[in-house]
């Protein structure tokens, strides 16, 4: 989907004075364009938190529909007609951001119903900060990482599943910082590293696997209680300048039961981690050009200017693509143009519905003389307002970034 931003600051019809006196001064929160990953729990809450405050605009990002389960500790979907909100398979992000005009129409709120690593990063780039409230592991990486790659703060919480009166928050600070891989232990870390391209662990999993063995899940008490921790140390982070010069990553772990306590520690960047060395440089904006005209042979023509280099340049994928697949029930072969980590989660034949599948040819980059090269970025399933790497060997500025701005909606 095409994202449109809007900076114009409306005119406030409420009073915002009792805040100017904090670090949310009304003229930098009204600001501010925030992303939420995540409208769950611990996400509506973070969400609500933004909006009382007034920030300029919240993205909201949540490829899941509204349950019952969730009335429980999700603040925005308790409405009246709520049953009917379910019934109609409502998806989460649509309806938080509903809300969050009802709440404050001073505030832009803008839906995303997708996966994170489906957005393009020029969606992100444009952020001043970004929240995690999400609920595995791969997803918090894939999020990291690419918050790393255009230098936007990303600050995660997550809350306990072996105690549910605990919860941590954590500050990745973007370029120069840690990623949320440098956090993990070397075993963890090579785990997930590995899991980037394949099946998810959602918390939920894990919550039903404890509460087997006797655990007790989250509560709506703690998502509050976190929610609004994260909120203001990431307001903390992006509006006091000697917090957010640091290149540190820090971590607050608050634990209210059976003892309160509250630990806070930093930690820097893992010589061990791969993923620092991907760092979106000077990007080149085509003008007039969009996704579903443009074909990566002519996308990575339009990089060659200033290149001294023989050998032909290639589109660099950010996650693996499988462009054809094949069932081994029915045999039909078909063309997926869909990331390895969703096609391995959500795919089926097309034919027969069958879900154990053949990954006949997956692309983790796409050079001017590949079959590939004559599709349209958007016939390959690449997304929409992203910025696009262009990798040229044995050239001294080998590598182009590209954003091409007949994406957005509001290209003049």
């Amino acid at each position: 989907m095409a994202v449109r931003l809007d900076l114009n600051i409306a005119e406030s019809s409420r009073d915002y004075s009792r805040l100017d006196s904090t670090i949310y001064n009304r003229a930098r929160v009204s600001a501010l364009n925030v992303m939420v990953v995540g409208a769950g729990a611990l996400g509506n809450e973070v969400i609500k938190n933004l909006t009382l405050l007034g920030v300029g605009a919240i993205y909201i990002v949540d490829r899941d529909v509204i349950e019952s389960s969730n009335l429980t500790r999700s603040v925005l979907f308790c409405v009246p007609h709520v049953e009917q909100i379910i019934a109609k398979q409502t998806w989460k992000a649509e309806f938080a951001a509903s809300r969050v005009s009802e709440m404050n129409p001073e505030v832009r709120s803008v839906p995303i119903v997708n996966e994170i690593a489906d957005i393009g990063l020029g969606v992100l780039a444009r952020m001043d900060l970004i929240f995690s409230c999400l609920d595995n592991e791969l997803a918090r990486l894939e999020l990291s990482w690419s918050c790393q790659r255009v230098n936007v703060p990303f600050i995660d919480a997550g809350l306990g599943t072996t105690n549910y009166s605990s919860g941590l928050i954590s500050i990745f600070p973007g370029i120069g910082g840690p990623c949320y891989a440098c956090r993990k232990g070397r075993q963890r870390r090579r785990e997930i590293l590995q899991e980037l391209d394949g099946i998810e662990d959602p918390c939920w999993m894990k919550e039903r696997r404890l509460e087997q063995q006797g655990t007790v899940s989250t509560t709506p008490l703690m998502a509050s209680v976190i929610a609004a921790m994260q909120v203001e140390a990431g307001f903390r982070h992006v509006l006091t300048s000697a917090v957010s010069s640091s290149e540190e990553g820090r971590s607050i772990r608050v634990t209210l039961a059976p003892e309160p306590q509250m630990e806070s520690f930093s930690f820097g960047v893992s010589p061990d981690c791969p993923l620092h060395e991907s760092r979106v440089g000077e990007i080149i904006k085509l003008s007039g050009h969009r996704s579903a005209e443009i074909s990566v042979a002519e996308l990575i023509a339009a990089t060659k200017d200033g290149i001294q280099c023989e050998e032909g340049g290639i589109l660099c994928l950010d996650w693996p693509l499988i462009v054809e697949a094949g069932c081994r029930r029915c045999g039909r072969v078909w063309q997926p143009m869909m990331r390895k980590a969703r096609f391995q989660r959500v795919a089926s034949c097309p034919s027969c519905g069958n879900t154990s599948l053949v990954e006949r040819e997956v692309l983790t980059s796409i050079d001017a003389s590949s079959p590939w090269a004559s599709m349209t970025l958007a016939q390959l399933g690449l997304p929409l307002n992203h910025i696009h790497e262009v990798y040229w060997g044995g050239s001294a500025n080998s590598r182009k970034y590209v954003e091409l701005s007949g994406d957005w909606r509001d290209e003049s």
